[in-house]
Order: C-alpha cells, then structure tokens, then sequence
C-alpha cells in the first residue's frame, strides 16, 4: 500500500492475494500455510503517465531505503503528491504485507524528507499476530521504539541491546535498517526478502552480469540460446568469446589512473562493465588473474548452411532486450523471487511477451514461490485464456489528477465478453482520453 507519494494521492491498495471464489487457472496460484492463495503474475495496464511506472518507483523507493538506509544527515528522498496543496505538507506512507519462510510479516513506515515519523512490524508465524515493535519520531527528532515480547524479553540482554540500538537510531533512519547493520538475527529474515528477493526492474534494464553468468553456467547459456531460437530471432545458438585486454584498441586515452583502478578490481575478483564508445564491456579475470574482455556472440546460418557468428551487440534492440529480461525467467523458475518489472513489452514483438508469461506460468515449480508482477501496454494479454481476472489491473488518473488503481475482478462484465476489444474501446479505463 502506498498513500501521498508521487501521483498517489489516497490510499493505494496492490494486492497479490487471490480471489477464493475464482476457479480459472488455479495452477498460478501459491499455496500458503495460512488459508490465503497468492498469485504468481499480476499485469498492470495504463495509459501513458497515469502511473504505472510511478508504482514500481514507490516500490523500489521503499526497497532502497530499508537496504541502503540514509547516510549521514542527508534528506529521505521521497515526494507527496503535489497537486494538492494539503497533501503536498504531509507524510508519505509505505505498507507491506509478505509471506517469506511460512511467516506474515506486516511492515510500514510514515515519512517526511526530515524523518520517519512511524514505523511498525508485526509478525505471525502461526496464526497469533506478534508485535515486533513500534517506533515513533518526535518533532524534537528522538526515537522511541517500543518492543514486543516476541522479539526481546522483558529484562533480558536482547532488549537492552535493541534499546540501545533504537537510541543510536537518527531521525532520517529506519529502525529496521538500523537494526540490521547491528546484526539483530531476528530481522534478517524480512531484511533479507527486500534485498534478495524483492527485485525492481527499470523500464531499461541492462543485466549487467549477463556475460559473466553465460561464461560460467552451461544451463544459463543454453537456456538463453534455446529461447531465442524459440522466439524466431534467427539465433540458433549464443557463445561466450574471451579476449585478452588491449587498453589502447578497447579504451583508447584511458588514464593510467584508471588502468591501474582496474587492475586492483580484477586483482581482487571484482567483475567490471565498462562503457566506451556507446558499447558495453565486461572486464573480468582469467585463470592467470590477468584482465581479459568477455562478450557474446550469436551463431546464424549461412545461406551455404554455414556458422556465421555475430556480436551480440549488433543484433537488434528487441533481440538484446529480450536476453537481458531472460535472467529474470531463469531466477523465477529455480528460486524463490519476485520480480516487478516496468514495460516487459519495450522493444518487443507483441507475441514474445506472451511467450515469455507463457514460460514462465507453465514451467514454474510448486517448491519456488516466485513471482512476476509487471506493466505493459500489449493487449495481446488481456485474454482470459491466459490469466485471470483478478491477475489483470488498471491505473487511470482522476480529475484532481491522482492515479487510481483497480483490478478487473472489480468490475462487472458479462461472461463471454472479449476483454482485450472492450480495454480498447475504454469501458475500463486506463487509456488515453485523445482530443480531435
């Protein structure tokens, strides 16, 4: 849930929790251990600038504070929705409830660009609601945190620890985040699901360490070199090329400085990308630790029936940014992630979304519970043969100008109707009103 941020005026509820009554699909869904289903996918469909991308950047916002913190005294980058002059002076609020290791974790916080003003964790491992604790800021700028049972005891050392740590947490800072740079074991589970398994995705995304992941793993490379087949992008197989660094041809007037910057990176294991020349280059070690280049290339069929290889970085746009969103299908169906990517349709063919959902929904395993939340304007999705109607959403801007969110499941519709024609024709919003 997300109030006051950005184009968010009132409170704006996104859920992943299944509708019970709805018996379509039930392979998409996720068995919990309480009697909640979850959904593996959730789409979201708007028109330009009515705030889908604004959601996924309340997402990540809220990741980056609780994983990177604030340093020092600097201000919390967050911004109220502006176009109400009440609303532009008042707090931002974040709230989250996940299911991470057979446990609800309910976590939120109330912030201004000065200091959290609150911030709350409940947990419920079985079916009894625990308080973690509760923390509210003053105007003066102290901290107080009071703490549940469940999390530290009366008169024990572990509280007396935490209550230390909630005095030496600043204004600006979360408790949460605090606490998990003093290493409080009980937190690190939660923290843990915001770093590592909450995943933002950019509308551009450059998988950075696509060249090194092909270098390394045979499944991966194989797998990308078997979807791109598949896709019809003409690649019948994808290898990785290693070659010896030549600063002068790669980088030509790089600094000594900088060379020697690199050399202390590669020396210490570090994998460098490197930018020159509106190309991108993997910088990495050899078995020697020397510096050497890693790049893809991409084999295609001569007319004579010959192997004729490419660099990858002369396919096409679309062909690139399908291999850099396939990481994202790998990780979903070996582990336990949630991806929630901004325009997965950028630069592709309309049917290669699909292919991609496709995928992913009939390949994804029970034991994983993965899951793929993303924006798109391809219609070619809007078929009920493909998701279900509480996996479909909208965002449509009202008249003050503050986008509202809401799912298909909420809107009344005959059976047989063909939703991707009637989106089109706006009985559901979330498309652009376009003057003549």
């Amino acid at each position: 849930m997300v109030k006051n941020f950005m184009c968010f005026a009132e409170e704006t509820l996104f859920s992943m929790v299944a509708t019970a009554k709805l018996e379509e699909h039930k392979n998409h869904l996720i068995h919990t251990h309480s009697e909640t289903d979850l959904l593996r996918t959730s789409v979201l469909y708007g028109a330009n600038a009515h705030g889908k991308t604004k959601l996924v950047e309340a997402i990540g916002c809220a990741k980056q504070l609780i994983v990177n913190g604030i340093q020092g005294t600097k201000s919390i980058p967050v911004e109220p929705f502006r176009l109400d002059k009440i609303l532009r002076t008042q707090p931002s609020h974040f709230e989250f409830i996940i299911f991470y290791q057979n446990i609800r974790y309910h976590y939120g916080f109330i912030i201004n660009n000065q200091r959290v003003l609150e911030e709350w964790l409940f947990v419920t491992p079985n079916k009894r609601e625990l308080r973690y604790f509760e923390r509210v800021t003053s105007e003066a700028g102290k901290v107080t945190v009071e703490l549940g049972g469940s999390l530290a005891r009366q008169n024990s050392k572990q509280r007396q620890f935490l209550e230390f740590v909630a005095q030496g947490t600043r204004q600006n800072q979360l408790f949460l985040t605090e606490a998990l740079e003093r290493n409080v074991e009980k937190l690190k589970p939660l923290y843990e699901w915001f770093e590592n398994v909450l995943q933002v995705v950019p509308v551009t995304p450059h998988y950075l360490p696509l060249e090194i992941r092909a270098n390394k793993e045979k499944p991966f490379i194989s797998f990308l070199s078997d979807f791109l087949k598949q896709a019809d992008t003409g690649i019948q197989g994808i290898k990785t090329i290693e070659e010896e660094l030549d600063y002068d041809k790669h980088f030509p007037g790089l600094s000594e400085q900088i060379r020697l910057e690199i050399e202390n990176d590669v020396s210490s294991a570090r994998t460098i990308i490197m930018f020159s020349e509106g190309k991108s280059y993997t910088i990495s070690a050899n078995e020697f630790g020397e510096p050497i280049l890693i790049r893809l290339e991409a084999q295609h069929h001569g007319s004579d029936g010959s192997v004729v290889s490419f660099d990858f970085a002369k396919e096409s746009a679309g062909t690139q940014r399908l291999a850099h969103l396939l990481p994202i299908l790998v990780d979903l169906l070996n582990s336990e992630k949630v991806y929630i990517v901004d325009e997965l349709d950028r630069s592709l063919h309309a049917l290669l979304p699909k292919l991609f959902l496709e995928n992913y929904l009939n390949a994804v395993s029970k034991k994983h519970h993965s899951q793929l939340i993303f924006t798109t304007h391809d219609t070619n999705l809007l078929d009920l043969n493909l998701l279900r109607k509480d996996e479909i959403w909208f965002l449509e801007k009202n008249e003050q100008g503050a986008s509202q969110l809401y799912s298909l499941i909420n809107l009344k519709m005959n059976a047989d109707l063909n939703i991707q024609k009637a989106y089109l024709q706006g009985r559901f919003g979330g498309i652009p009103f376009i003057w003549h």
